[in-house]
């Protein structure tokens, strides 16, 4: 079972891009449009986030992130 993990995380990473926190607050600051998910739990969300970002936990994307982020098109950066 541990394997198949692993192998969908690879499978995952591959095919999502990665950004550095440097990148994502130079492009929000030159006026990019840009959507952050903030993917941690609630607590973690209570000790501190990105300003502007969207609170939606990972065991909820799945299910909400349509009713989050209507614009298919959006920048989406998942933290």
């Amino acid at each position: 079972m541990e394997n198949i993990g692993r192998r969908m995380t690879e499978i995952a990473q591959a095919a999502v891009a990665s950004v550095s926190a440097q990148d994502v607050y130079a492009r929000r600051n030159a006026g990019e449009a840009i959507i952050v998910l903030d993917v941690r739990e609630p607590d973690e969300w209570a000790q501190g986030h990105i300003e502007g970002a969207t609170m939606l936990a990972r065991g909820r994307l799945e299910g909400r992130v349509e009713d989050v982020v209507p614009d298919k098109g959006a920048c989406i950066i998942a933290h």
